[in-house]
């Protein structure tokens, strides 16, 4: 069996291919830029890579060639639901047997968040198509707080936000990659919708005493309004849409929606779920100022 896994250079989908790698599973990738896949994965040993245009009609049409299963993340993007749907529209025409797809717990035609709208778009989508599928609803990634606090953290030891009593059901993306692998392992799993979860939910002034902590120096979250935090985005050059994106995330956090706990992780993997200290622990240096 050869797995299908466009966008290679996520997180998530650069974490199953090197799982896959590990169980002598054949992976065919797809990415716009050679260097950067190669980057993500450390190399393309036992990976085919095509290079190419998700949107690429033609690129779609022959990397479905020969493919039982494909796994689909496409990122962050403002096209994102346009993308996904035509993945799913290529796979639907190449009967693809089956479909994992890469969703979040917050997705909902009403959800705060315009991701978690844009997934339950493209969850009715590949409903609609009639591919059969799995799919996985992660919370809040841990690793999101390199993006969004460990700049502002190094420089002056704290980060800002709008989101300051919301707990966060964190889960580190190589436990999600690790769920994915073992979905395409064993097709008893398929079929299912999984919330996936870290094993506590914490608030981000939560995050704020582990990296004091583990930082030897106070670190403080700082609660601030959504119109200073898009005017401070806004100066720093980030485009209108993420700014957005960044917004909903924090009210799909302050409405609760990422606090819920599953014990799904533990069930698949046999072991517990990562906790955020050990991730943060792990990519401390991001949260170290630079030597002058």
């Amino acid at each position: 069996m050869t797995v299908l896994i466009p966008a290679i250079t996520g997180q998530v989908a650069s974490g199953l291919a090197a799982h896959l790698r590990a169980a002598q599973v054949p992976v065919r990738a797809l990415a716009r830029d050679r260097a950067r896949a190669e980057s993500a994965l450390g190399s393309l040993d036992g990976i085919e890579l095509a290079v190419g245009a998700l949107d690429d009609p033609d690129l779609l049409a022959a990397a479905f060639d020969g493919i039982e299963l494909a796994f689909l993340s496409v990122g962050t993007d403002p096209r994102q639901t346009e993308l996904e749907k035509g993945f799913i529209d290529a796979a639907a025409t190449a009967q693809l047997p089956h479909l994992i797809k890469l969703s979040t717990i917050d997705s909902a035609p009403d959800s705060p968040n315009p991701v978690g709208r844009w997934h339950a778009e493209i969850e009715q989508h590949l409903t609609e198509s009639g591919i059969a599928h799995t799919i996985l609803r992660p919370a809040y990634f841990t690793t999101n707080l390199l993006r969004t606090a460990a700049p502002s953290v190094a420089a002056t030891g704290y980060w800002f936000g709008t989101s300051p009593t919301g707990a966060i059901a964190m889960i580190a993306p190589t436990d999600v990659s690790a769920v994915a692998a073992a979905i395409v392992g064993d097709p008893t799993l398929r079929g299912r919708t999984y919330e996936l979860t870290g094993p506590a939910a914490l608030t981000l002034p939560d995050v704020a005493t582990i990296l004091t902590d583990l930082l030897d120096r106070e670190i403080s979250y700082i609660p601030t309004t959504a119109e200073t935090m898009r005017e401070a985005m806004a100066r720093r050059g980030v485009p209108d849409y993420y700014a957005e994106v960044a917004l909903g995330i924090d009210r799909s956090v302050q409405a609760g929606l990422h606090a819920p706990l599953t014990d799904t992780v533990e069930k698949l993997l046999h072991r517990p779920a990562t906790d955020a200290r050990t991730v943060l622990a792990e990519r401390l240096a991001a949260f170290t100022a630079a030597p002058a």
